[in-house]
């Protein structure tokens, strides 16, 4: 039994100003961020206390050469604090978590090349100089382990509204580099986890959301698929599922969903209906708790500024 109370108080400022040169558009910044953390005990009374604390610079950058074309980039520090339950444990005792630090580059264009159609793409780098990550929690296993990671990838986007009542959207990442820089360690006893150069767990290659839907007067509906690729659930990479089902590689799937909308004269409310997982297809979609999997949903539901309200069936 735990009674626990945790307090988070955080201070944030920051000072920023654009520039504006031409086709040019430079903004520099400059963060503060104070993040103190309390949690106590209330059955035994004992408590702890820690406070953390991080200024962060930064730089965005767009380029306009045209109507429809806009270049952006920014590069900026990254900076996340440890969660109070994380840092001090139930005895009001403190495990050694780091804080996250990382450094984020990114490089894209966006366009819009008709009036109803728009397009975007980006390259992105995360380089964790300290990335905090959980691992399997089932079985009373200690879940935090942390080292230098790297993220690297690119990132498409484009979505389309045609006058004629069809519509689309797509999101798809690549992420191709998804590197444990060192072997990862926990926190609790310094354990090497991982090795070096292995993949980051619940990292796939590959993720795609794509949809295709049709409006007419007040209703619009769209069916919608859901990739996402193979990824590892240990840091070690594990391959093979174990008994207890805490390691072993996630396999791809795809879920399709479909959702339709009804809006209300006045347009003060709406009318929806959304059925998730379609095909009723079984998967596993994480093993950090052990085996967990998806299921099929049905919501329905009418909203407006005067009523709400919901039902759901899980089968």
């Amino acid at each position: 039994m735990e009674s626990n109370l945790p307090k988070t108080t955080a201070y944030s400022a920051f000072v920023a100003n654009r520039f504006d040169i031409g086709q040019w558009n430079i903004t520099p910044i400059m963060r503060h961020e104070i993040i103190e953390a309390e949690r106590t005990n209330r059955l035994t009374g004992q408590g702890g206390s820690t406070k953390v604390s991080k200024t962060m610079p930064g730089v965005g950058v767009t380029w306009n050469p045209g109507q429809a074309l806009t270049v952006f980039s920014s590069l900026h520090k990254g900076f996340v604090p440890p969660r109070v339950e994380d840092l001090i444990n139930n005895n009001a005792t403190f495990t050694d978590v780091d804080p996250e630090e990382s450094t984020h580059f990114e490089l894209g264009l966006r366009s819009q090349p008709q009036p109803w159609a728009s397009v975007q793409a980006a390259y992105f780098r995360n380089d964790y100089r300290n990335l905090v990550a959980v691992g399997s929690i089932a079985g009373s296993s200690t879940p935090l382990s942390q080292g230098k990671a790297l993220f690297e990838g690119l990132e498409l986007t484009a979505q389309a509204d045609h006058r004629s009542g069809v519509f689309s959207r797509l999101a798809y990442t690549w992420l191709p580099t998804e590197e444990q820089k060192t072997a990862f360690r926990n926190v609790a006893n310094q354990a090497i986890v991982g090795v070096a150069g292995n993949r980051q767990p619940y990292a796939p290659e590959h993720t795609l959301t794509a949809a295709l839907g049709y409006g007419v007067g007040p209703f619009r509906g769209e069916i919608e698929a859901q990739y996402v690729g193979k990824q590892y659930s240990d840091f070690a990479n594990t391959l093979a599922p174990t008994a207890d089902g805490q390691k072993g590689e996630i396999a791809a799937y795809t879920a399709w969903n479909a959702s339709l909308n009804y809006q209300l004269q006045p347009k003060t409310a709406t009318l929806f209906l959304t059925a998730k997982n379609l095909t009723d297809k079984t998967y596993i979609v994480d093993r950090t708790r052990g085996i967990q999997v998806a299921c099929r949903v049905w919501c329905g539901r009418a909203s407006s500024t005067a009523f709400r309200s919901a039902r759901r069936y899980v089968g």
